[in-house]
């Protein structure tokens, strides 16, 4: 029987392969002999190959389909007729860390639709966030493991989506969660709408609170976290923008940074050389899980759009998210606490926004090296009065729940 899915590739090897993504690292070994079993045969998007480069590895064999036995049991792609029902139902996805967090409505939305039948489905998401899942332990995600599978652990499955391409699509009006939705065929449906939610580990919380409370009785000031490094060099704002922006709030704030070890360093160069009053706390973050454990103990944040903006926003931190490649409208409306603010830049090749995902700024030729001239149209005045006002509508909006109560 020949075995083909749209957007699937399989692959074999003569040689073992390493995949690393996101602290997660999927080993491959080659069958012994020429014979291929279920077990020697990966499963992997055309995305997946692009990235890792497999079609120019010597000893790397890539098919678009693959004989396979005829008692094999293979997954349906969900075209959303079939019954949810107990079914087995594998996810595909390729996120950034943020990206989990933004499309966490879809996942429930996809239960919730099944979960009356006689008994629910299970899902298993297939990810490159392993180790550093976003909201563990949540009823609608039964598994969560490696997003490059063997040809056997795919016949565990019953259906089968794949949302890896959504990582790779750029659009004005929808959210990734609007694709996602598309994709699991709930777009249009009258169903309930849900907004992203996370947890901080309690133990993590328990960790950090003495630190970060003494850190506000010694300066008498509330906690506001900040950064202004991204993943991709496009993303990033230039360190004065902020820095000027911590000192106009430096009265009733102490800034704090949380970052991981490599940006940390860096970042730490740039507050020394500015002279600016932003502690440091990245040595205290191992993980991901740390990262949103510190920032349920925030009063607030200023960040560039990553993965600190949704963390904040799924825990009700209020802050401004600032954007360059995309509207804000797409990323942050799921957010109640937070305002999103682009940059309204006009350049040479670029009238913003560009959204480009993951090659950088056409501004400076797309180079990695270079930061791009986005956030230069962005006044830290201007960041201020909305990090301000919006404070303040969440102020009014608690008292008026209070007085409700």
């Amino acid at each position: 029987m020949e075995l083909a899915f749209p957007g699937l590739i399989f692959l074999t090897s003569s040689i073992p392969l390493k995949f690393d993504t996101d602290g997660y690292t999927t080993f491959f070994q080659p069958a012994a002999g020429e014979a291929s079993s279920l077990e020697h045969v990966l499963v992997l998007t055309n995305i997946q190959v692009q990235l890792f480069g497999l079609g120019s590895i010597q000893g790397v064999s890539l098919f678009n389909s693959i004989r396979v036995p005829e008692k094999f049991k293979a997954p349906e792609i969900y075209d959303g007729r079939q019954d949810l029902g107990g079914k087995r139902v594998l996810i595909l996805m390729l996120n950034g860390w943020g990206d989990m967090i933004r499309i966490q409505p879809a996942l429930r939305a996809f239960y919730e639709k099944a979960k009356s039948s006689v008994a629910p489905p299970g899902i298993t998401l297939g990810c490159n966030w392993v180790h550093n899942f976003p909201y563990p332990g949540v009823p609608f995600v039964h598994d969560v493991r490696p997003n490059i599978i063997t040809l056997k652990e795919l016949s565990e499955f019953d259906l089968l989506i794949n949302l890896i391409d959504v990582n790779h699509q750029r659009s004005m009006h929808k959210s990734m969660k609007d694709l996602c939705l598309e994709i699991m065929k709930l777009n249009g449906e009258d169903q309930e709408t849900f907004l992203p939610s996370i947890t901080p580990d309690t133990a993590r919380v328990a960790r950090f609170k003495p630190v970060l409370e003494q850190i506000k009785a010694d300066s008498g000031k509330k906690l506001l976290c900040v950064n202004w490094k991204s993943r991709f060099s496009h993303k990033n704002a230039q360190p004065s923008l902020f820095f000027e922006v911590v000192k106009e709030l430096s009265k009733e704030y102490q800034a704090v940074l949380f970052k991981d070890a490599v940006p940390a360093k860096i970042m730490q160069q740039e507050i020394d050389a500015n002279d600016c009053p932003v502690m440091n706390l990245s040595y205290l973050i191992n993980d991901y899980h740390d990262t949103i454990a510190a920032l349920s103990l925030m009063d607030a944040f200023v960040s560039v759009d990553t993965g600190i903006v949704h963390a904040a926003g799924a825990l009700g931190v209020p802050g401004v998210a600032l954007f360059g490649p995309f509207p804000p409208a797409t990323h942050v409306s799921d957010y109640p606490s937070v305002t999103g603010f682009r940059a309204e830049y006009e350049g040479k090749t670029c009238s913003g926004p560009c959204l480009e995902t993951h090659r950088g700024c056409g501004e400076v030729n797309y180079s990695q090296n270079v930061m791009s001239p986005c956030f230069q149209a962005i006044t830290p005045e201007k960041i201020v009065e909305i990090f301000e006002s919006t404070i303040n509508k969440l102020n009014k909006y608690s008292k008026r729940a209070a007085v409700a109560a």
